[in-house]
């Protein structure tokens, strides 16, 4: 699918540039696609949310809250570590792939309660994205209270099945992408493919620096491991993350190189590990950062520091959901430009989706890179308590 997905971008570029009329008759099929993925993931996203809260109870509390502390920490440094040079840099600005359906209102300032009064305003798919998994993080707390075996195994049913759902419209993701990226390059030629390769060289820029100065750093400074002996330690995380695009199927090294690699207690990586594979990824920390203010700028629209601390927060939230979803960025980006408020954006997704697989393969290694740096760090903190 990853392959088909490359090729379909490609191949939806070159059509469109040679054979332009081509573009208007196969476009329904992109716009069914973006539908399906935003009404799908709602409920799909809703369960996942609810089940990561479920099951959050049965840790130790210790350890627990010392991990959720930071994972939010790492993530939140992530975040504005890319968002200070994205909003100075201002990447997307210049950059024109929405055409026709570009943004062309008046530029309103953004304000921090106007936007959380939008987030609960539920007057389309979109807007009920936040609100939703608000109510479903507190009500699986509430339930994890009760230790409900039936519960817990009702909830993985559901989401087993959800998952399976959102899996079969991930199969449409060549043709989509092949429909879209037709159309993006037969309204606006070459500058779409220019505009792809900038955003990646940013993604895998913004990576980088993250994977310095908030995994290597830390690690160097208090527990005195060289940039060179965490290379050396976590070569096979890497590799696995890199083939797989998978923070899930990486667990198991992770944990291994965790427990051989770093002399992590066997107490802290079995909480720490398995949920920091659900809700700590520092790879989404710089995919929202940079989708978000790309887009933000391209479509002209301002970005405040209120606006920077709700995209902060969505990601947060949208962050939970991410691990059990297919092609979870894909979706999880169109969900989180819509609880932006930037709506008509299915020409850049057409970009985004294809290109998906080069971004994920930095996005997961950053991901299970800032798992093995947290759970080194949790494990420092209980030695010493």
């Amino acid at each position: 699918m990853s392959w088909a997905t490359l090729l379909c971008f490609f191949a939806g570029a070159a059509f469109g540039l040679l054979w332009p009329d081509i573009a208007p008759k196969i476009e329904f099929i992109g716009t069914a696609y973006v539908t399906a993925l935003k009404y799908l993931a709602l409920p799909a996203l809703i369960v996942s949310v609810f089940h990561a809260a479920l099951g959050s109870g049965k840790s130790a509390a210790g350890i627990l809250v010392k991990a959720l502390a930071t994972f939010v920490l790492m993530f939140t440094i992530s975040f504005l570590i890319c968002a200070i040079p994205y909003s100075l840099l201002a990447p997307g600005r210049g950059f024109s792939l929405l055409g026709e359906t570009a943004w062309t209102g008046e530029k309103a300032a953004v304000s921090l309660g106007g936007i959380l009064k939008n987030a609960f305003t539920l007057t389309s798919i979109n807007s009920w994205y936040f609100p939703s998994m608000v109510v479903a993080f507190f009500c699986g707390l509430i339930a994890g209270a009760f230790r409900s075996e039936a519960l817990e195994k009702g909830t993985a049913a559901l989401e087993r099945y959800c998952m399976q759902l959102l899996s079969w419209v991930m199969l449409l993701t060549p043709l989509g992408v092949f429909s879209l990226m037709t159309k993006c390059t037969s309204s606006f030629g070459l500058e779409a493919l220019r505009s792809s390769g900038a955003y990646i060289a940013w993604a895998y820029g913004g990576c980088l620096l993250v994977l310095f100065a908030v995994m290597i750093l830390p690690l160097w400074i208090r527990c005195r491991v060289s940039p060179g002996q965490y290379f050396q330690k976590t070569g096979r995380v890497f590799l696995t993350a890199l083939s797989t695009c998978s923070s899930a199927a990486t667990l198991p090294e992770t944990m291994r190189t965790c427990r051989e690699g770093f002399g992590v207690s066997e107490r802290t990586v079995g909480i720490a590990a398995p949920l920091g594979c659900t809700v700590h990824m520092c790879g989404g920390a710089v995919s929202f950062s940079l989708l978000g203010l790309f887009v933000l700028q391209m479509t002209g629209r301002p970005v405040t520091p209120g606006t920077l601390a709700l995209m902060l927060l969505f990601a947060l939230i949208l962050n939970m959901g991410a691990p059990g979803i297919p092609g979870g960025g894909i979706v999880l980006g169109t969900t989180y430009l819509g609880m932006l408020g930037v709506e008509n954006v299915a020409l850049f997704l057409g970009m985004y989706a294809g290109i998906y697989r080069l971004l994920d393969m930095a996005y997961t290694s950053l991901n299970v890179a800032g798992d093995v740096t947290a759970n080194v760090l949790i494990d420092r903190m209980e030695k010493k308590r």
